[in-house]
């Protein structure tokens, strides 16, 4: 990115959980090499979020936030979208292990970037992309 203190992350997949999903390992990998580490711990987060872009901005916040906070890295992540009485609710659960189990090999991430955020469909193909701030 122009300015040295952003990253961008870039994921594209056939589904939006799938892209979803590969924006977050996106994000992991731009900082630790998980390797083959093994999840001992997991999160789990329920959101009803306004629109896609929201979604993925809430995902990403709250990787960055366990690794500020709890010192814990997503290894792994599933994401479920509730239909029915919770319709529009999407659960994530990030599988995570301890920081020190992890190589760190970039800068911490700090903020998404709401500017420039984009997720969606793009000729057939779910695509996102974000501004981190590291």
């Amino acid at each position: 990115m122009p300015h040295t203190a952003d990253i961008a992350v870039e994921a594209w997949a056939d589904t939006r959980e799938e892209c979803l999903a590969e924006a977050v390992r996106g994000l992991v990998e731009s900082f630790a090499d998980v390797g083959d580490a093994v999840p001992d711990d997991s999160v789990m987060i329920s959101l009803l979020p306004d629109g896609d872009e929201d979604l993925l901005f809430r995902v990403l916040d709250e990787v960055i936030y366990q690794v500020e906070v709890y010192g814990r890295v997503a290894v792994d992540v599933s994401v479920d979208e509730r239909t029915g009485a919770s319709m529009g609710q999407v659960e994530v659960r990030l599988a995570t292990v301890p920081a020190e189990m992890v190589d760190q090999v970039g800068a911490m991430p700090k903020a998404v970037a709401v500017h420039g955020l984009r997720f969606g469909r793009e000729a057939g193909v779910w695509r996102a992309h974000v501004v981190v701030d590291v």
